[in-house]
């Protein structure tokens, strides 16, 4: 089954130490890329957690944003620059001496401060890493199950285009072995008549190979047949486990290059009609397609 590459997908946990929070949202791409809205101490683990998401997606732009909030200070990589600190206490210290005042200092104003404060390296933690990766699963799973359901809508959508697009082959093929005969009548008339008109001799067995041939040329039919081979193609890919995007896009490509050469050997205004009519559905589908992985 088809799966979307736009989704939603969320969840949470809660500890004694710590709270956290997976959303996950996708869009179309030709690629899957990745990019992530996690804290710099959490860097060390991205590659880990890449893995599980190239496990569940293969195309999409998927950005990940992760909520946490550690709650037990132990937990906590922020270390006060002590250096810096106590060099502007001394230079206000300075300062207040040459001013002839007392200098008591702020600390809740030093605290407050964020250029004195820095992270220490990354979260080691072993609990929390764990719980960070056992709810970045369950929140794929959510995404993936979002992905499954539009993939399914966009699957009903695009078997019942198909099978008009099958119906309109269908119609063209009628439509043109009606016409076959009488095509074929009116270029021997026109011919027989510019002949006349010359008053060339030509064999009648001669003129009639050298008709079947320009004949030939007009003919859709093999072009009708292979636009039947794709279409029974494409209904078989929905049947498929893997992801089928790119494939349905190449088949649509084909489907248009043969409706094209319909319409450009067609010289029947019906025909015509419905080559038109059969782009402009193909084209719907190729829309519908750009969202499939």
């Amino acid at each position: 089954m088809p799966k979307s590459m736009t989704g939603y997908g969320r969840a949470s946990a809660q500890e004694d130490n710590w709270t956290l929070s997976w959303e996950i949202r996708s869009l179309n791409n030709r690629h899957l890329d990745l990019k992530w809205k996690i804290p710099s101490t959490l860097y060390a683990h991205q590659k880990i957690w890449e893995n599980e998401v190239r496990a569940v997606a293969n195309r999409g732009g998927v950005e990940l944003y992760l909520g946490l909030k550690i709650l037990n200070p132990e937990l906590q990589s922020l270390s006060l620059d002590t250096a810096m600190a106590g060099s502007m206490l001394k230079e206000l210290g300075r300062l207040a001496e040459s001013l002839g005042a007392s200098f008591a200092p702020d600390l809740n104003r030093l605290m407050g401060i964020p250029s004195l404060w820095r992270e220490t390296g990354s979260i080691d933690n072993p609990q929390l890493v764990e719980s960070l990766t056992e709810t970045l699963k369950a929140a794929l799973r959510d995404w993936d199950e979002a992905r499954a359901r539009e993939g399914l809508a966009l699957e009903e959508d695009l078997r019942a285009r198909f099978a008009r697009l099958g119906a309109l082959v269908g119609d063209i093929r009628a439509l043109a072995a009606q016409t076959a005969p009488e095509r074929f009548a009116l270029l021997q008339e026109r011919v027989g008549k510019l002949l006349a008109e010359s008053g060339v001799q030509v064999d009648p067995d001669r003129m009639l190979q050298e008709l079947a041939v320009i004949s030939d040329r007009i003919d859709v039919s093999e072009e009708l047949t292979r636009l039947e081979i794709h279409l029974r193609g494409i209904d078989g890919y929905f049947n498929q486990t893997e992801p089928v995007g790119r494939k349905l896009d190449f088949m649509v490509q084909e489907c248009f290059r043969e409706i094209n050469t319909c319409g450009n050997k067609s010289q029947n205004t019906a025909i015509s009609q419905l080559v038109v009519s059969f782009k402009a559905e193909l084209e719907k589908c190729r829309e519908q397609i750009q969202n499939l992985e």
